[in-house]
């Protein structure tokens, strides 16, 4: 199913009474991987693509869910309706079960989504069906819950019960997302200023690796477990009340007290990347594109290298991307161990870099890429007939 066949099927049966459609958008994350659970720095922008939600309210106290895009069914019973199924329906029931915690009186409900975000491209999939879910549950039952309230609860249900230890910058995002703008956010005060998120004659164009992944058995939550290490240790000499309040200013004193090779490493990218996201926005709002893709490169090896959640596909990616005339900087994004490369190329060389990322990418790995330029209009947001 397409998009247009969804919204096609689905728009003419809202009522605005007890059938309803909603949208949240994706993320890409421009830099800033790995610091947000440090109350550090991140500079998110919404795409085009998301998840959309048709709900329709029905008498019975059972919640149906549909996904589209897998073809599958499911039923929740009240009886079951806190337990995980270690399924894709643990992300809207763990909304919903942290929604119900706030006061809101179970009711019985068809849900239906379909997303137009690829696959385990590590563009907030999850989030986004998150928060599609929350902003629905908020609208329908008027519940005057806040946009940085639905974040937090969002992002307490992917921790809770889902199980991945993710930071607040996905939710957070989608939230509060506006049109052709990145957020230049602070993770531990939840405060965020926009930048226009254009650099003139270059588009950002991501590239999928199509490599399979899990984040909850991924190496995802041993970093998260890593850092609280490295906190702890720090701590041990003075009190540093989160992680993400250093920057690369402090590296040299840093490098002193932690004495682990690995956790040293670890430390060492959190700080470095918090840098790169403050001067990252400075370079976008001053136009200065081979400066920010510089940075890219700069922080996909600290990505890759001190931090370790790249892997061989993605390394391919942007080192085929870096052989291509017209290409600025490229950089994983997101929580990596698979997903997707961002890369800053001239719009009038997108078309070749297309092809000929996707013709080596394929020689070397054997596996198909996925290349497809962003878009950054999507917001949250009720659809209307």
């Amino acid at each position: 199913m397409k998009t247009a066949q969804f919204l096609s099927k689905y728009k003419k049966q809202t009522n605005g009474s007890d059938r309803f459609l909603f949208f949240a958008p994706g993320r890409v994350n421009l830099m800033g991987d790995h610091t947000d659970y440090t109350g550090g720095y991140v500079l998110p922008a919404a795409i085009s693509s998301g998840t959309f939600l048709f709900v329709r309210l029905l008498p019975q106290d059972e919640i149906r869910l549909t996904s589209e895009n897998l073809g599958e069914h499911k039923t929740i019973s009240p009886e079951a309706f806190s337990k995980r199924q270690n399924s894709w329906t643990d992300y809207p029931v763990g909304v919903l079960n942290e929604l119900e915690k706030r006061g809101w009186k179970k009711q019985g409900m068809e849900l239906v989504y379909f997303g137009d975000i690829p696959m385990n491209a590590g563009l907030s999939g999850s989030a986004s069906m998150e928060m599609v879910t929350a902003f629905a549950m908020n609208t329908i039952f008027e519940l005057g819950i806040s946009a940085k309230e639905l974040a937090l609860l969002s992002q307490k249900a992917e921790n809770d019960f889902v199980g991945v230890q993710c930071g607040i910058m996905d939710q957070y995002t989608i939230a509060f997302a506006r049109p052709e703008h990145a957020l230049m956010l602070d993770c531990h005060a939840l405060e965020h200023r926009e930048v226009p998120v254009s650099l003139d004659g270059y588009q950002f164009v991501a590239v999928n690796s199509n490599v399979d992944r899990a984040l909850v058995s991924s190496g995802y939550n041993q970093r998260v477990k890593e850092l609280h290490e490295v906190r702890k240790v720090i701590n041990t000499f003075f009190e540093v009340p989160y992680l993400g309040s250093l920057t690369g200013e402090d590296n040299e004193w840093l490098d002193k007290l932690v004495e682990d090779p690995l956790l040293k490493k670890r430390l060492r990218h959190v700080v470095n990347e918090n840098t790169r996201v403050s001067l990252a926005a400075e370079l976008l709002e001053q136009q200065k594109t081979e400066l920010f893709g510089k940075l890219m490169y700069d922080s996909h090896d600290s990505l890759a290298y001190d931090f370790e959640v790249s892997c061989r596909e993605l390394d391919v990616l942007v080192k085929l991307a870096s052989q291509v005339e017209g290409v600025a900087g490229a950089r994983m994004t997101g929580a990596g161990f698979g997903g997707c490369t961002l890369n800053l190329v001239k719009t009038d060389a997108v078309a070749g870099f297309q092809r000929k990322v996707m013709m080596d990418y394929k020689k070397e790995t054997g596996l198909e890429a996925s290349v497809f330029p962003l878009s950054f209009k999507g917001e949250i947001r009720e659809i209307t007939n």
